[in-house]
């Protein structure tokens, strides 16, 4: 058994990037495209909990470790005018949602001391602790919607990049699309069920 073997049921298209085309239609309802969209991914990068953990991210610390900016891989996908992704102030509500969500999370610790508090002294609970809760699932809620994959993302996934990034693999939800891609890249995509994550 190979380790950190991820099996797929739907097949994925493994594709190599410097050839890779994408099909004359839009990948999430197959109409003519009329635009294109941007869809950018970093292969290979490691996230921290906090940028500044990340050794590459001050320029000074770059420079003396010998690190390189990190590698970004933008791909240009035809879409129709229904499903061109516009950022209309779509990052900037993920941004105020995570502030949103990060103190009302943060504040949980201080409610809960209070609150057992409360109870270990025999005041019973106080009216504001639920009223808390309810604010907390809104949080949650928020992020989910604010960060979950709009239709475009859902419908063309980048799984992960080869070792030296010179194939990626992509999860093409609509079947009739995934058919056309490989069409379009004969000679330098297929389609495979199972990866190795490192």
């Amino acid at each position: 058994m190979i380790r950190n073997k991820k099996v797929f049921n739907e097949p994925l298209v493994r594709v190599r990037i410097s050839r890779l085309r994408f099909p004359k239609s839009c990948p999430v309802c197959g109409e003519p495209p009329t635009a294109t969209t941007l869809i950018t991914t970093s292969p290979k990068r490691k996230r921290y909990l906090r940028p500044q953990w990340d050794p590459a991210f001050y320029s000074q610390s770059r420079k003396s470790l010998g690190f390189s900016l990190p590698q970004k891989k933008t791909f240009l996908i035809p879409v129709c005018d229904d499903h061109e992704m516009l950022d209309d102030g779509e990052w900037r509500l993920r941004g105020i949602v995570s502030l949103f969500v990060a103190v009302v999370a943060s504040s949980s610790i201080f409610v809960l001391m209070f609150a057992g508090s409360d109870i270990w002294n025999g005041y019973g609970i106080r009216p504001w602790v639920p009223g808390y809760f309810l604010i907390l699932a809104i949080s949650i809620i928020l992020g989910y919607f604010a960060f979950r994959p709009n239709v475009l993302e859902s419908a063309v996934k980048i799984i992960g990049f080869d070792f030296d990034v010179q194939y990626v693999w992509l999860n093409l939800k609509n079947p009739e699309y995934r058919r056309k891609f490989i069409e379009e890249n004969i000679m330098n995509a297929e389609l495979v069920s199972w990866i190795v994550k490192v």
